[in-house]
């Protein structure tokens, strides 16, 4: 005798499954977005701390917010440009962001005043041996990779020298010769 498969049971078990599966995966996405909302609070907090104050609160959250945003969409192994003089092509090396969690927690800026705050940063900066800015996030540091981030982007270097190169946008033929206006 061949054994009958009742369907109401086997769609009665399908839809339990559903149900717990989809209770699960909304709890677990609560908790990571409300944690990737607080670390997100923690770069501009950061950002507030390592950048100039002259760029103001709302510039620096914004930076924060591009640099997230840049290494969560990090492409190991995509091609860079390789510079003039360079001939060889090169790729990206592995997600600078690795250990940025762990940092960020050891660096815990969110009980401390301004003073302290520059401190925490400064003790974790010597720890990691960083002396300079590097030329592109590394993964040695959080903070060291906000600032290459920062200064290695058009606005950064617009910043740095005062005045809106905008090394990023064409000029056209007409404008080449022209010096870069002034920023106030």
């Amino acid at each position: 005798m061949v054994p009958r498969f009742d369907w109401e049971i086997i769609m009665e078990r399908r839809g339990f499954f559903k149900r717990t599966l989809s209770a699960v995966a909304a709890f677990i996405g609560a908790r990571w977005a409300q944690a990737q909302s607080a670390r997100l609070e923690e770069f501009r907090d950061l950002a507030s701390i390592i950048l100039p104050a002259s760029l103001g609160r709302s510039r620096t959250d914004k930076i924060a917010d591009d640099f997230v945003r840049w290494f969560r969409s990090y492409q190991v192994g995509a091609e860079i440009s390789s510079g003039y003089g360079f001939p060889r092509t090169q790729v990206t090396g592995p997600n600078p962001s690795t250990h940025y969690d762990q940092q960020l927690t050891e660096l815990d800026l969110t009980k401390l005043d301004v003073a302290r705050k520059r401190a925490a940063v400064e003790k974790a900066l010597d720890a990691a041996k960083i002396d300079r800015i590097p030329p592109r996030p590394n993964g040695k540091h959080v903070a060291a990779d906000l600032l290459a981030f920062f200064y290695g982007s058009a606005d950064g270097e617009d910043f740095l020298y005062g005045a809106a190169i905008k090394r990023d946008d064409c000029r056209g033929l007409a404008d080449s010769g022209k010096r870069p206006a002034r920023l106030s």
